[in-house]
């Protein structure tokens, strides 16, 4: 949400991180931006010519909404990250991944100049539900998966309502369902890697777990 025509905020993190011979470079693809990250960082890993990856989702969403809008009661703002680094292991790691657009959805949720505030339209309810749904509908099907065989999802929640249709027609169970909604609100591309680390450190989630982390953004 920070967008500036240039610089990319990415180099700026690099420097302060103090990290040598890094590629730099920022995603603005809204709620997501996590996703997104993680698999560009996963195809530049897999060349052999990186060794390891920072993805960061980082959102100042709270800035972007109107003043006594309901967006003030849904917005938030955070930021965390993970490192990647490919070890050739196939027990762990990424199985799958799937990206897809529906450009005709376009102006469902807008965020234009000069004021850059977030205005978003009823359909995009049902619509992040339907589409949300269908990602994990494709991605166990493709990977011969159950809703058995997950352990956790951790989706972007965008909304209350979003969350309480998907919850309302998702064959997963219901429990295996970790968000962070009602205490940070919707911090867009941070959604889930916040949720990730605090499940992580509490003990919830454990190496050899099936995480599935659906999302929906702007720009459909």
């Amino acid at each position: 949400t920070e967008r500036y025509y240039l610089p990319d905020l990415a180099p700026q993190a690099s420097l302060l991180n103090g990290t040598k011979n890094a590629l730099a470079f920022d995603l603005g693809t809204a709620c997501t931006g996590f996703v997104h990250g993680v698999q560009t960082a996963s195809c530049y890993l897999q060349t052999g010519k990186w060794k390891k990856a920072l993805v960061v989702g980082a959102e100042r969403f709270s800035e972007r909404t109107k003043r006594g809008g309901y967006g003030e009661f849904t917005a938030g703002d955070a930021a965390a990250a993970v490192v990647m680094e490919y070890t050739g292991n196939t027990d762990t790691g990424i199985v799958d991944t799937c990206l897809y657009d529906v450009g005709s959805l376009v102006d469902v949720i807008t965020c234009t100049a000069p004021a850059g505030l977030i205005r978003s339209y009823p359909d995009l309810v049902t619509n992040a539900a339907d589409y949300s749904l269908k990602a994990i509908d494709l991605l166990l099907e493709r990977n011969g998966i159950k809703e058995g065989d997950i352990t956790w999802v951790v989706p972007h929640p965008g909304t209350d309502i979003v969350v309480k249709d998907i919850l309302k027609r998702t064959k997963i169970p219901k429990e295996k369902y970790l968000m962070n909604y009602p205490k940070m609100g919707n911090v867009s591309a941070a959604s889930i890697p916040t949720v990730l680390a605090e499940y992580y450190n509490n003990g919830t989630i454990k190496k050899g777990d099936v995480v599935l982390t659906p999302a929906v953004g702007g720009g459909f």
